[in-house]
């Protein structure tokens, strides 16, 4: 909403919506899998007035799933003084925490929790709690209406259908717009276009959680969004790798991967997805063996793409139950990445200059970005063969970096061609890096010529990364489940102006 329908919708709200008695607000909590970060809210909860705190878990209402958990009077007290005290200190705000998503993720806290809260509640306190509510649903559904298919969230879909069916309207021409702005979201393999897994796993609980909202009302369920909900769960079952983590791809972390994993039905997801005819995303590639994944997405100025990192063809690969090649991670700090783990650097791939791919703006989407992503696949001889491209360096460095793997159907071993050409002759010359972040427990020896390094993991097992030019080693970070372990990464680094140099370097178990 822009300035002057806040401050409408602000005075509308405190002088015109009025408590309405045969408004229901009990017994619907539709949760199915619990995001909260528990580690988070412990280190704030018991903090006096923690709700001036400009901290996401205390502006969704996050920390009402602790106070449940805490339960009690305490938990309760908690729950219900701190809703109250948010409502008053942010009443009169015109845009945070009035924007994006934030006041239906609130919306869902409280209804999910609102017979908790409620509990033990005086009549003022249930007057104050119920007031807030139905300030929540007018606001979304006002907010709903002026955002574009591409600002609305799932959150939003939950808080917006849950708001219509609470006030008994009818929302059957609501459904066929829910439908686009969901096919919007999408892609064509059935990943959410923030190619983040986790995200990807969160859209497709809410969109479960939508589908109970429906059967709760008696409302007939969306066959798109049964579809979608199939085609979303085939997909997950896909990026997982070999040691059960997630790719940490575009602010990815494990921190929830464990409940995901669970909440799938394997029996119903057998049939195997294969990403070849694919040309935009995180490739995968797999067998009982091994897993790759290539981050061919072509990154734009979306919305839903905000959290999209600087790590075009980067790849991570696991083999023998245990993750090798990595990108740095994400953290989950204050409900949002540092931004240096989303540069080019911390991910597994090609830097010229040692300048980010794309143009990194923290909170949006990328300013500049690689316009032409490119990806072919294919088999030959017992490899298959990804292929991706792309021109994020065109612009300034006149650069075109183009990145093949070759991943035998056989035996433990990749091998890699990274190129880089430039479009114009007699170039000045470039500093490249080509980055390969290790898991961490991986003790490594460089052999006589230094072009070799053979590595030995914490599983006892033998890799052994081979290049045509000197390796160097140097200190990463893996930053996951809310910690930050030092590793190690192996560069290849170099300096060109030729009009196509190209690096050979694999990894081959032995």
């Amino acid at each position: 909403m822009n300035l002057i329908q806040n401050i409408l919708f602000v005075y509308i709200s405190s002088k015109f919506i009025r408590i309405k008695n045969e408004v229901n607000f009990s017994d619907l909590n539709f949760r199915r899998l619990d995001f909260t970060n528990y580690k988070q809210i412990k280190s704030f909860i018991f903090k006096k007035n923690f709700y001036k705190i400009n901290n996401k878990n205390v502006t969704t209402f996050e920390f009402l799933n602790y106070s449940k958990n805490l339960g009690g009077k305490i938990g309760i007290g908690l729950s219900r003084k701190n809703i109250i005290n948010w409502y008053f200190y942010n009443k009169n705000k015109l845009f945070y925490p009035w924007i994006d998503d934030l006041s239906s993720r609130r919306l869902i806290n409280i209804i999910y929790n609102y017979d908790f809260i409620t509990s033990s509640s005086n009549k003022n306190e249930i007057k104050n709690l119920k007031k807030i509510t139905l300030i929540h649903i007018h606001r979304v559904l006002k907010e709903f209406g002026y955002k574009r298919m591409s600002e609305i969230s799932s959150y939003d879909l939950i808080a917006t259908t849950l708001s219509n069916l609470i006030l008994k309207k009818n929302i059957a021409n609501h459904v066929p717009y829910m439908e686009s702005i969901i096919t919007k979201h999408i892609d064509k393999l059935g990943m959410h276009k923030s190619y983040n897994v986790l995200e990807h796993a969160k859209y497709l609980n809410n969109l479960c959680e939508l589908k109970n909202i429906f059967l709760y009302f008696n409302f007939k369920i969306s066959k798109k969004i049964e579809n979608t909900i199939i085609r979303m769960s085939s997909i997950l079952n896909e990026y997982f790798h070999l040691d059960g983590s997630i790719p940490l791809f575009n602010g990815a972390n494990n921190n929830y991967t464990k409940i995901i994993y669970k909440s799938l039905n394997k029996d119903d997801y057998l049939i195997s997805r294969t990403f070849s005819s694919i040309n935009n995303g995180i490739a995968f590639c797999s067998d009982k063996d091994k897993k790759l994944f290539f981050d061919v997405v072509q990154p734009n100025k979306e919305k839903i793409s905000k959290n999209l990192s600087a790590g075009t063809l980067s790849f991570e690969f696991s083999s023998m139950g245990e993750k090798i090649i990595t990108n740095c991670g994400a953290s989950e700090g204050h409900g949002k990445n540092p931004e240096y783990l989303r540069y080019s650097a911390a991910h597994s791939t090609i830097i010229l200059q040692n300048t980010n791919i794309s143009e990194i703006k923290e909170e949006n989407p990328h300013i500049k970005f690689p316009q032409s992503v490119t990806f072919q696949s294919d088999s030959y001889l017992g490899y298959k063969i990804y292929e991706g491209s792309h021109n994020g360096y065109q612009r300034r460095f006149n650069r075109i970096i183009k990145r093949k793997l070759k991943i035998s159907d056989k035996d433990n071993k990749i091998y890699g061609e990274d190129s880089i050409i430039s479009i114009k002759s007699n170039e000045s010359k470039i500093i490249y890096h080509i980055r390969f972040h290790l898991t961490d427990g991986f003790v490594f020896s460089f052999t006589n010529n230094k072009k070799n390094i053979i590595l030995r993991s914490s599983s006892k097992n033998m890799w052994i990364f081979k290049s045509d030019v000197e390796l160097e080693v140097e200190d990463s970070i893996i930053v996951d489940k809310n910690t930050t372990i030092p590793t190690k990464q192996i560069v290849i680094k170099g300096i060109t102006n030729k009009k196509k140099d190209t690096r050979t370097w694999s990894l081959e178990k032995i």
